[in-house]
């Protein structure tokens, strides 16, 4: 991986704190800046290329929900949005009550679809689960999750909703 960095990198010296965006972002991509520098840049830096790379890269869920809800840039939240899926999912060392905290606090119906789907710990997709309200996805956590509980507690929400809706 360093390496496909380097070449793509070939003639722009990283360098965070460059005048020019593509050294800062090449900087970003190659891993030489630490979460401080990171949260500055996503927050703050004038070239959405770098604060894009900088979301990439960010491990603080409270300041992607930030960027989620306040940039302007398509790419950035984007970007914001695919990070921040993968931390709450469990991909990186944040603890499981820091996860379920932030996913509590996140109010995105993709991204707790996302979680619901394919998050590391069953409790984790639990919650998630039971914050959904569409059908089909209820109905694929019922037939498919690797969980026999959660499969168990899904297929009773759907029931449940399904009640509701045949009541009125």
């Amino acid at each position: 991986m360093k390496r496909w960095l380097a070449k793509r990198h070939r003639g722009v010296r990283p360098d965070v704190y460059a005048d020019e965006p593509d050294q800062r972002r090449a900087a970003v991509e190659v891993g030489q800046c630490g979460e401080s520098v990171l949260r500055r840049l996503v927050s703050r830096d004038a070239d959405a290329r770098v604060r894009a790379a900088a979301a990439r890269r960010l491990q603080d869920p409270v300041m992607l929900r930030r960027v989620i809800e306040s940039d302007t840039d398509v790419q950035v939240v984007a970007s914001a949005r695919s990070r921040y899926r993968q931390l709450l999912a469990g991909g990186d060392a944040l603890s499981l009550d820091y996860r379920l905290a932030a996913l509590a606090a996140c109010r995105d119906g993709q991204i707790i679809a996302h979680v619901a789907r394919s998050a590391r710990e069953p409790a984790l997709r639990r919650a998630a689960m039971e914050r959904v309200d569409d059908h089909r996805l209820l109905a694929e956590i019922a037939e498919h999750d690797d969980d026999r509980d959660l499969r168990r507690a899904a297929a009773g929400r759907l029931a449940a909703i399904r009640g509701k809706g045949q009541r009125r």
